[in-house]
């Protein structure tokens, strides 16, 4: 490989870096109203379909540690936005489920989520790895 090329792949990975950057930026300050951060609105969003998700499963979906995530159910469960039990089976798995009136703010979360897809334009998709719907290629 020349060295343009590689400075050239090296731009490119940059670029998908910033797009990824703005927009995380652009989600983050469309959550401020609601008083969620992106991380939070992942697990709640992961947990109000998966019900009954342990803290593994959560933080392997949403690509974070196990002591990130751990550190974002402690905010969410003070908040009493989730709820945490512990399996029958093994006491060992917490399992975490949200509570009752996260409904509504979970609803307002993926509204948010719609509006951001829409605002995608095709090459931030392309750069995503997203075809023309908004879901991963």
């Amino acid at each position: 490989m020349s060295i343009e090329r590689a400075v050239k792949h090296g731009y490119e990975d940059l670029t998908i870096l910033e797009r990824v950057l703005q927009l995380h930026g652009q989600f983050r300050r469309s959550l401020e109203p609601l008083r969620v951060t992106p991380l939070q609105a992942g697990v709640i969003l992961f947990l109000r379909r998966h019900a009954d998700a342990n803290v593994t499963d959560a933080a392997t979906v949403l690509g974070v540690s196990q002591a990130t995530l751990s550190r974002t159910v402690i905010t969410l469960v003070r908040k009493q936005w989730v709820a945490k039990r512990r399996s029958a089976k093994d006491d060992r798995v917490v399992a975490l489920s949200l509570s009752r009136r996260m409904n509504a703010l979970a609803l307002q979360i993926n509204q948010r989520v719609r509006q951001m897809n829409a605002t995608l334009t095709e090459q931030n998709r392309r750069a995503l790895g997203m075809n023309p719907q908004g879901r991963r290629a």
